[in-house]
């Protein structure tokens, strides 16, 4: 199925964040909507076709307008606004009314963390959190995520996602074979309990793996964990 992605929020590095994601990650049916008419103007001036519109994130009837309810597209809705209260209305609206699986926000305030959760809203990032990396992975595309680098030596701790046609899954935790060199720490799993590498528990759809590995592995650890359809 085709795929369209509203990003409900215009910063500073829209222009670059949609040049990646078309040019980088293959997605062709990007718009972007604020309530900023400046921003809106701006952005649009940068592209020859018009990427960017005017409206109310809230209005049910803004969001049709923009193709949030397509019915030949998966849509990906993602809030980056600085508003904690818009970015929450919209997900909500899309997520609820809309009903779309893949929805993204920012969290501006980390108090705010709990009524995000309490709607269901769980794809959340901060600031200095890769957006990117979470669009990616929120659409069915399991990129690894680097928690924390290794100072000068080329290494990283990395978390990467079980998508649901992993060829990882059900294999051996204590058991996986890797196709390079790495330390596995052990796995979260959808619920957020941890594991220890240790423990004979198999891998399953939604486990967040923890990896120790050299930065030039990352392509490879991407492939190892992507099913063939995701491949």
């Amino acid at each position: 199925m085709n795929k369209n992605m509203i990003i409900n929020g215009i910063d500073n590095e829209s222009i670059t964040m949609y040049k990646e994601l078309t040019e980088y990650y293959g997605f062709e049916d990007i718009v972007f909507i604020d309530s900023d008419i400046n921003k809106v103007r701006n952005l649009n001036d940068k592209f020859a076709n018009t990427i960017a519109f005017y409206g109310n994130s809230g209005s049910a009837e803004f969001l049709e307008f923009v193709g949030i309810n397509r019915s030949n597209s998966e849509t990906i809705f993602v809030a980056m606004t600085s508003s904690d209260s818009v970015n929450l209305i919209s997900c909500e609206i899309a997520k609820y009314k809309y009903k779309l699986e893949n929805v993204v926000s920012v969290v501006n305030s980390k108090e705010n963390l709990p009524l995000f959760n309490a709607y269901g809203i769980t794809e959340l990032f901060f600031q200095g959190r890769s957006i990117l990396e979470l669009i990616i992975n929120s659409s069915g595309i399991t990129l690894p995520i680097s928690l924390l680098d290794i100072r000068n030596k080329g290494t990283s701790l990395w978390s990467i996602k079980i998508p649901k046609d992993s060829n990882a899954i059900g294999l051996d935790l204590a058991k996986l074979n890797l196709p390079f060199r790495a330390i596995i720490f052990g796995k979260i799993d959808s619920k957020g309990n941890p594991f220890q590498s240790t423990e004979n528990i198999d891998i399953e759809e939604g486990d967040n793996i923890l990896i120790i590995t050299s930065n030039r592995n990352e392509e490879t650890m991407t492939r190892f964990f992507q099913g063939n359809k995701n491949a």
